[in-house]
């Protein structure tokens, strides 16, 4: 009886073993699975905030696309199709061949009215403003709008991404992460593009045949120096070239920063709240 109670008590005591082992491993299976869907949901969450960024970012651009669209009629279009039917008329003789003289005026006419009204509209109507109140006053007013548009977009982005403070912190490690692999990828591609391009400058210049003529200019600073008929200018045009394509690469990644901005005020803001409800 001893021995069967004994072989018993083990037998009860390996599937107790048994059974807490497989509950340690489904213990350790949930904790993955909620590790899992934690880093599931963190990724969802910086999708929706650049897909948040994306919306808000195209709404500013179909503004932008309006008024090139405008620029586009009213000062390549429009006058492209009078100068066409101008022509036409004159080569059906229904007008007289003088009046290819105005042609030029009336290529001109149509830019130069829509430069006078975008400046009124714009800039002119600010003049009397900055007299009145000094410029301070206009760039404060500037900040101001620009204080409206911080309160939008926070607004917008607390309703859309609905996330933690632990969460905020995360999303915004990420995308400062990935705005600074963006401001080094606009230096590379403008130190490649003028590495590329003085190569092409050189290989020409090689193909050409005749080298450059050198003359020996004197110079009030420098004395003698040399110069050339076409390496300046050409070198000039890539500098300009590369600026262009730099300051282009970083508007794209200011205009992105101020999101970034918008996102640390809100979390200020939450934090904040919740130090004053507590």
């Amino acid at each position: 009886m001893s021995r069967v109670a004994n072989v018993d008590r083990s037998n009860a005591f390996l599937n107790g073993f048994y059974r807490n082992c497989h509950k340690a491993v489904g213990i350790r299976k949930t904790k993955r699975k909620i590790d899992c869907m934690q880093n599931i949901s963190k990724l969802e969450l910086y999708r929706i905030f650049i897909e948040f960024i994306r919306v808000e970012n195209q709404r500013e651009r179909r503004q932008v696309n309006r008024r090139m669209l405008s620029v586009f009629f009213w000062c390549f279009l429009l006058p492209a199709i009078l100068s066409v039917a101008l022509l036409v008329l004159i080569k059906f003789g229904a007008l007289r061949p003088s009046a290819r003289v105005h042609l030029d005026w009336l290529v001109l006419i149509f830019p130069i009215l829509y430069s006078v009204y975008f400046l009124s509209s714009e800039v002119l109507k600010e003049v009397p403003k900055a007299f009145r109140t000094g410029g301070l006053t206009l760039t404060l007013g500037q900040a101001l709008k620009d204080g409206e548009w911080r309160e939008r977009v926070i607004d917008g982005m607390k309703k859309s991404v609905t996330a933690t403070p632990e969460e905020w912190k995360w999303i915004l490690s990420s995308f400062r992460i990935d705005l600074k692999t963006m401001q080094y990828r606009t230096r590379y591609l403008t130190a490649l593009a003028g590495a590329v391009f003085f190569l092409i400058m050189q290989g020409i210049d090689s193909l050409t045949g005749e080298p450059p003529k050198v003359s020996w200019e004197r110079n009030s600073v420098f004395g003698w120096v040399e110069s050339t008929n076409t390496d300046l200018s050409q070198f000039v045009g890539l500098a300009l070239f590369l600026l262009l394509l730099y300051l282009s690469g970083m508007q794209t990644y200011h205009s992105l920063k101020r999101y970034l901005n918008c996102a640390e005020l809100l979390v200020f803001k939450e934090t904040y709240d919740s130090s004053n409800g507590e």
